[in-house]
């Protein structure tokens, strides 16, 4: 608007209620050119239009406010794009790689991704983790080498819930310990809460480990639950399962750590 159209403007009722030109020309002090030539530019624009009466009426035109949509009173929070089982694997490995293994003190490691073996058969129903670290590690005051194969079973945010621990079980058995890994975004922390509740009571029962995070790949927001309890499996078990699981190059490393 120009200066002079917000001036006539500004002087016509704000509830859309009329008044009459003459009235409006009286409060300006205009001449009737004047009036006239910003009068109607504002009706051309759409600010303005007319009404019967004495006079001539003029209102504002008040455009209706968009209704609401039900269950919108307020603003949502923002809910986090979902991230896929398979997009968590690599970001899993790395911390698995660097900071866990670290954290944790391991010597000599090997982090393998198990679950992108295709139709491989690796031993029936939940036979296949996620993801396997084996370790070899030495203390200095008990004799000899000790060897830990530790599997991960990974769970994205909507596909949380106690078959995880009992999918961690399952490999357990040719393990020394098995964890669930579990997506769990800050946005749907609350919201998981009971799930999580249940998961970890389950876990403790058997012996299950249990992380979560919040952040894919960045160690500062991992969480150690529920520590997993260490077992012997059956040697022969635990050798199927290698030879199911790791590749031929992996395999042979882990040879020469017993050299």
């Amino acid at each position: 608007m120009t200066e002079e159209e917000q001036q006539l403007y500004d002087r016509v009722p704000l509830d859309g209620s009329t008044i009459t030109n003459p009235e409006l020309q009286r409060q300006l002090g205009w001449d009737r050119d004047r009036y006239w030539n910003v009068r109607n530019a504002l009706i051309d624009r759409g600010s303005l239009s007319v009404a019967r009466g004495r006079g001539g009426l003029v209102f504002r035109v008040i455009l209706p406010e968009a209704p609401a949509q039900a269950g919108a009173l307020e603003p949502q929070p923002e809910v986090p794009p979902q991230i896929r089982e398979d997009d968590l694997y690599q970001p899993i490995s790395a911390v698995l790689n660097q900071e866990w293994a670290r954290e944790k003190r391991l010597e000599r490691w090997i982090v393998h991704t198990t679950a992108r073996q295709g139709r491989r058969d690796t031993g029936g129903r939940w036979s296949r983790p996620d993801l396997v670290l084996a370790t070899q590690s030495t203390y200095p005051y008990v004799p000899g080498r000790h060897f830990d194969v530790i599997t991960f079973e990974v769970k994205p945010s909507d596909s949380i819930d106690v078959t995880a621990v009992y999918e961690a079980l399952a490999h357990r058995r040719a393990a020394t310990k098995a964890y669930v890994v579990l997506h769990v975004p800050d946005a749907n922390a609350e919201r998981l809460n009971d799930t999580l509740t249940e998961v970890y009571s389950e876990a403790k029962r058997h012996g299950v480990g249990v992380i979560i995070f919040n952040q894919p790949g960045e160690f500062a927001g991992w969480e150690e639950m529920v520590e997993p309890i260490r077992q012997e499996p059956d040697p022969r078990r635990l050798n199927d399962f290698l030879t199911n699981q790791f590749e031929s190059t992996q395999l042979e490393t882990i040879l020469r750590w017993f050299r």
